[in-house]
């Protein structure tokens, strides 16, 4: 299953004049595919989907399959405001070689039920490749009901389900009430650094775009609570609250421009009208990320 172990959500590298920088992409995915993250998706939140346009993300897609060279599965987000994009992008990632589709129910008026279901329902009639669904109530103003995701999960090519709560406790509920409603396989994964920080959550993957610049902590603190190792869940999660912290504290986006620029990732400003965070605050992430050079393998 694609959506398992750590899905790192890399941001999509920008050049000075605002461009995608394609070779820093692909230099940043390479570096992924050996970092023994599991997945890599392409085109999420952190990779900066809604300041693209379609030949851009295909492209961003093409570049980093070719970079990925079959060594780690990409992903690719598909979300937009109107079905016959997300369909769009549905076709070009099949076309490219994505492993799965990422998609959330973006929209400028908020959504039912029976209209998230049709979307999903499209999708899957348009290509045969894995689906996740991301739930992100704060940004589209649609939260997944369980029942819901149970009836979408009846469709075959759904999988995933990117899930997120306001503490370890809500979201074990959620992932024990679901079990309950679906039979066919889901993986059941958690969304959210501050939830995944706290050691407590284990799901069947995390999501997060912070792995795509942290990889190797990332792998070893999921392997350290899945393994139940209490000492090295305390150590890697010292070692990381105070980045998820900061960079929470930020304009996510932003933050996470910044923490890549700190790990030595030519990242660039995020997309007008997205403002690059204070130097005050660059110099803190840099001084944040110098903890991690004796572990971090390079991902530039």
């Amino acid at each position: 299953m694609v959506f398992t172990g750590v899905v790192a959500y890399p941001v999509t590298p920008f050049d000075a004049d605002g461009a995608v920088s394609f070779p820093e992409l692909k230099l940043l995915i390479g570096g992924l595919a050996d970092s023994g993250v599991d997945t890599v998706t392409v085109l999420g939140s952190s990779g900066s989907f809604a300041y693209l346009d379609a030949a851009e993300r295909e492209r961003v897609l093409a570049e980093a399959v070719e970079a990925a060279a079959g060594r780690i599965p990409v992903a690719a987000g598909i979300s937009a405001v109107a079905t016959r994009e997300v369909v769009v992008g549905a076709k070009a990632a099949q076309r490219n070689g994505a492993a799965g589709l990422v998609l959330s129910p973006v929209s400028y008026l908020p959504l039912t039920d029976d209209e998230v279901a049709a979307l999903v329902e499209e999708v899957a009639a348009v290509t045969n490749l894995p689906i996740c669904l991301y739930n992100n109530p704060t940004t589209t103003q649609f939260s997944f009901g369980l029942e819901l995701v149970a009836r979408l999960a009846a469709i075959e090519t759904v999988t995933g389900f990117k899930d997120t709560a306001a503490s370890p406790d809500g979201f074990a509920d959620r992932v024990r009430m679901l079990r309950d409603l679906v039979d066919a396989p889901l993986s059941h994964g958690a969304s959210g650094d501050t939830l995944i920080v706290t050691g407590e959550v284990s799901g069947d993957a995390w999501h997060t775009g912070l792995a795509a610049l942290l990889p190797v902590s990332y792998r070893n603190f999921r392997l350290a609570v899945v393994s139940g190792d209490d000492a090295r869940i305390a150590l890697e999660r010292s070692r990381l609250l105070p980045v998820v912290n900061a960079v929470q504290r930020l304009r996510k986006l932003s933050g996470l421009h910044a923490l890549a620029k700190a790990c030595g990732i030519d990242a660039g400003d995020p997309r007008p009208p997205l403002l690059p965070i204070a130097g005050s605050d660059q110099r803190e992430l840099a001084r944040l990320a110098d903890a991690f050079d004796d572990q971090e393998e390079s991902v530039s």
